[in-house]
């Protein structure tokens, strides 16, 4: 016994005589050898707790008189100014009437006992208070009794009622109201568990009852004993319904966004700061040349960025300018290179910051504007060609107006000078001075072609040109004059190729832009001429003009001298505009050049990179092939038989010039410097004259109404027009002649009209015109 930690004490009834164990004192506080008088003294003197001391006696009452086996009882006695507890535990022994004749009691101090579950009881209720608090529920299953207990909150989640009872684990599955699938699920989350496949179960499922529908969330761990045997799983149940409709509601949101989005045809990016985490929407990385299902980084979409260099370092430095300020938005267009394609994209961004100003997300959207931005540049192109187009024909205009009055001087100058050199003894002094005079109206001549030209009313007929015999003609004349240090390399491969027009026309275009191509190249170079058939399958604008669908023929001059500055482009087929020095250029070369084009209905394109050279490719209509040339020079000037020619121009010195001309060609001139008197005397007498020259723009009458006129009067009469600019057709004229006039235009212009077969065929078909103009009228 003195091992035992417990204290006794035993009562015998006989003599009321008690004997309490040193350990029984000790826990009671009394010392050591202290006695009682019988059992009265001894319960008087313990120190019950007042609380407690009736429940105590009670059953100590109810063993003696026999309603309980034994005595049990805890209680708590008052020792040291301190509570503690004791457990009594009494039994009386009885003799054979049942009378009580001794009580033995042991007495055992449980104070620390006690104070564990009271601590054990508190942590438990304020686990309580805790799990109610987060409303979450428990349960816990013991496999080896196959017992299982559910908290009040999960028979609540589930929807069952309070104090439903599962006998087993199965049950419980049985009865959850989730779908067939979800039961399966979770059965098979369990299974996987327990089997040590998952760390922890932890699944969703759907509850439906009484017509609502709530999101369970379930985390369960189960525990196994040395074996491996499962022995315990317990775990934690959530209503998480608020979370899952949050989490549908910002589904739908994005998806409603991103529908827009595509709807728009725009990407965007979302970067938050802090986390670094960056999004990028499918459209936006399919938009930046990357794979729309893959995800990226902010750091590597920044390494790999197809954004052109020169954007990406503005763009950069645009964003932390704004990162650095106040700001809040940023829109800017950039180029992006997609598959090695140019692609503009239009960026919209916001930042959002915190209260101390500093930038927490970054987020936007990108928008492909490329067909917007083409558009655009087309507008431009077209624009700046149609000021140029005004420009040119406003220049045009006055460089014709200019023309023609020069060319009546010119016309003056060289009929008198030629007439005068036929009457000077050859190698004279006279026939020298002749000569020079002749050169210098001959350059004045070339001149006003050449603006002539420009103004688009150059005279002549057009016929089908061999262009590659007239390109290799120019060869001739450039390699002929072409500086030591300039080497030319062709290749023409257009064969017998034509387009319709004027072969001299065609000769000043190549001649020019060889002469230009030359003078470019002051330190020396190559000159590279090119000349092919070329077929457009569709239409395409460019430099100057455009190109429809068809057949080209496609001259190319280039050269590798000093380019042109890009600030003057825009200029270069101005008329009288050029870059170089006084006295070495006139400016009409590449106006020259535009207007036959223009007036042949083709299209230039200019490429120049400033100290490496420029191309100038000139695109003409094909019309066909030409057959090979046939030599139908005349020896000797037709000559008239004395027919009666009416002249009429508003220069005195031309109508004098033409009627001596024409009278040593054998006709009988009759000159007019008025056209109006010149009108009256054909209505005169309409048969004395068998022909008419007249010059087109005259202050009283223009040589078109004189025709006309005449014509009224006598629709036979074989007529020629001359022309310093002449702004419309030929009209009813029956041969056009560019003024000034030589003696030979003279000749071959009358001999035409006078052919006896051409006067009998125009004469018929007037007289069909006008019996045909009286059945319609009658």
């Amino acid at each position: 016994m003195g091992a035992s930690d417990d204290g006794f004490w035993d009562w015998i009834v006989a003599g009321d005589t008690v004997y309490t164990s040193p350990r029984f004192l000790e826990i009671h506080g009394f010392a050591q050898g202290t006695s009682f008088a019988g059992r009265e003294d001894l319960m008087a003197r313990l120190p019950f707790h007042s609380e407690d001391r009736p429940r105590v006696s009670q059953a100590i009452a109810d063993h003696i008189s026999g309603k309980t086996a034994r005595c049990d009882v805890e209680t708590r006695i008052i020792r040291d100014a301190g509570t503690r507890w004791v457990q009594l535990a009494g039994m009386a022994e009885r003799d054979p009437s049942g009378a009580v004749v001794r009580w033995t009691s042991t007495v055992r101090d449980i104070t620390e006992r006690k104070r564990t579950e009271d601590a054990l009881r508190e942590t438990q209720e304020r686990y309580a208070r805790v799990v109610s608090a987060s409303e979450e529920a428990f349960w816990d299953w013991n496999a080896v009794a196959d017992e299982l207990y559910l908290s009040p909150r999960f028979l609540e989640l589930f929807n069952l009622p309070p104090g439903t009872v599962f006998a087993r684990r199965a049950d419980m599955f049985k009865a959850l109201p989730i779908s067939k699938a979800d039961r399966e699920a979770l059965q098979r989350a369990a299974t996987e568990h327990f089997s040590g496949k998952t760390p922890r179960m932890e699944i969703e499922v759907l509850v439906s009852a009484r017509g609502a529908e709530r999101w369970i969330n379930l985390i369960g761990r189960a525990t196994h004993d040395s074996d491996g045997q499962l022995v315990r799983w317990n775990g934690s149940i959530r209503d998480v319904t608020a979370r899952k409709l949050a989490e549908q509601a910002l589904r739908e949101s994005r998806e409603r966004y991103e529908l827009a989005m595509a709807a728009s045809e725009s990407g965007y990016w979302d970067w938050h700061i802090p986390t670094n985490q960056y999004f990028l929407s499918p459209r936006a990385l399919e938009m930046g040349g990357y794979d729309p299902s893959s995800g990226i980084s902010r750091d590597e979409f920044r390494a790999r960025i197809n954004m052109h260099p020169e954007d990406f370092a503005r763009w950069e430095a645009a964003r932390e300018a704004l990162f650095a300020g106040t700001g809040e938005r940023l829109a800017m267009e950039v180029r992006y290179v997609v598959r090695g394609e140019i692609r503009w994209h239009s960026l919209q961004a916001i930042c959002k910051r915190d209260d101390s100003g500093k930038v927490i997300r970054w987020s936007g959207s990108t928008t492909d504007v490329t067909e917007r931005k083409r558009a655009e540049e087309e507008l431009r192109t077209m624009e700046r060609k149609l000021r140029l187009a005004q420009r040119l024909e406003a220049m045009g205009t006055l460089a014709g107006g200019i023309a023609h009055d020069f060319n009546n001087i010119l016309g003056a100058v060289l009929g008198y000078g030629e007439m005068a050199m036929r009457d000077a003894p050859k190698g004279s002094r006279l026939a020298r001075d002749l000569d020079n005079i002749m050169i210098a109206g001959e350059r004045g001549r070339a001149l006003v072609d050449r603006v002539l030209a420009f103004s688009r009313s150059a005279v002549g007929e057009r016929v089908p040109v061999h262009v590659e015999r007239v390109v290799r003609e120019v060869l001739d004349q450039v390699l002929a004059k072409l500086p030591a240090n300039v080497t030319v390399h062709s290749k023409l491969h257009a064969g017998r190729a034509a387009v319709r027009g004027d072969a001299t026309q065609v000769h000043q275009v190549v001649a020019n832009l060889a002469s230009n191509a030359v003078q470019a190249m002051p330190a020396g170079g190559t000159l590279r001429i090119g000349l092919a058939v070329e077929r457009a399958a569709a239409p395409r604008t460019a430099t100057i003009g455009g190109r429809e669908a068809g057949e080209y023929v496609v001259l190319t001059v280039a050269d590798t001298g000093t380019g042109i500055p890009a600030e003057v482009v825009d200029r270069i087929f101005d008329p009288f505009f050029t870059t170089k020095e006084v006295g070495t250029g006139t400016g009409l070369g590449l106006s020259l050049v535009h207007g036959i084009v223009t007036e042949l209905g083709g299209a230039i394109d200019v490429a120049s990179t400033p100290g490496a050279g420029s191309t100038f490719t000139i695109y003409l209509p094909r019309c066909g092939d030409v057959a090979e040339r046939v030599d139908a020079r005349e020896k000797d000037l037709p000559r008239g038989r004395g027919q009666r020619v009416l002249i009429v121009d508003d220069e005195e010195p031309l109508v004098q010039l033409a009627s001596r001309t024409l009278e040593e060609l054998g006709y009988m001139p009759v000159g007019f410097t008025s056209s109006s008197a010149a009108l009256a005397a054909f209505r005169a007498d309409p048969k004395r004259f068998d022909a008419l020259i007249t010059d087109e723009r005259m202050p009283e009458m223009s040589g078109s109404v004189l025709i006309r006129e005449v014509r009224g009067m006598r629709g036979s009469l074989p007529i020629v027009l001359m022309s310093g600019f002449l702004g419309t057709t030929k009209g009813e004229a029956d041969e056009v002649v560019q003024k000034p006039l030589t003696r030979r235009d003279f000749a071959a212009s009358l001999a035409r009209v006078l052919k006896p077969d051409k006067v009998r065929r125009r004469a018929s078909a007037r007289s069909g015109k006008r019996r045909s103009a009286r059945t319609a009228s009658e």
